[in-house]
């Protein structure tokens, strides 16, 4: 989330500016109000609220970013492989996700409002495709750690009726670019006997602007999964580049 930017103003600079700057050097160009981004990340297992999107296996993930910085605006679109055998994917083999949102900032304070759309495409049904609406908080505490919370509501959750996920985190920095961070979150369905909750803790670095995670995942309630879905209680490595 980055702070809105303020232009300058003044009979000064509006001067310098008409004159060509001081010396005949011209004014660098007021920043655009418009941020593209893309990232771009290799994980050893996709996991989603503490269930394998991929049968256990690896993942390479990839989206673009979208912000227009005066008013926190933004929308994306990211996609990832999944495992096509998995029960709910009927033949698909990729998620692509489509999102939206509003991230205003106000001092230690960020906030999220936003709502995604996971789409699956080339499958045999659209039961699957899935609307959530979102709310989410953290707050800096003077450096030393962050902790968050957000709530999602999907009044269809893929397919299962109306449900709610709530995510609690906490991130802890260790040393200069390291972070050790938590995680945990509880799914709650309008049948109550599918609820769970799922949790990981893991250590996050950057290097040479490629960024470096390496987290556990498990859950409750893992004798649920029935196969192809595999649960939790395993170790996931990820390698991310942002451009």
């Amino acid at each position: 989330m980055k702070s809105q930017k303020i232009a300058a103003t003044g009979a000064a600079v509006a001067i310098l500016a008409l004159s060509g700057g001081p010396m005949g050097t011209a004014l660098a160009a007021p920043e655009s109000p418009h941020e593209i981004s893309a990232n771009v990340a290799l994980t050893s297992n996709y996991m989603f609220r503490g269930i394998s999107q991929t049968n256990n296996g690896a993942a390479i993930q990839g989206g673009f970013d979208y912000e227009y910085t005066p008013y926190d605006l933004y929308a994306g679109v990211w996609a990832s492989n999944v495992d096509s055998s998995s029960r709910g994917y009927n033949g698909a083999g990729m998620e692509l996700d489509f999102y939206a949102g509003w991230a205003p900032s106000w001092k230690n304070l960020d906030l999220d409002f936003g709502y995604v759309r996971y789409q699956y495409p080339r499958t045999e049904t659209s039961t699957n495709d899935t609307d959530e609406f979102y709310f989410g908080l953290s707050y800096d505490v003077g450096d030393y750690f962050t902790p968050g919370y957000t709530t999602y509501y999907s009044d269809d959750f893929f397919g299962g009726g109306s449900a709610w996920y709530h995510d609690l985190s906490l991130a802890i920095p260790l040393i200069e670019g390291v972070s050790l961070n938590g995680h945990y979150g509880w799914n709650r369905f309008d049948t109550s006997r599918n609820n769970y909750d799922d949790f990981s803790i893991g250590i996050a670095t950057e290097y040479s602007g490629f960024g470096f995670d390496v987290s556990w995942v498990n859950r409750t309630k893992r004798g649920a999964c029935s196969a192809p879905l595999q649960c939790g209680d395993t170790a996931v490595f990820t390698l991310s580049r942002s451009f």
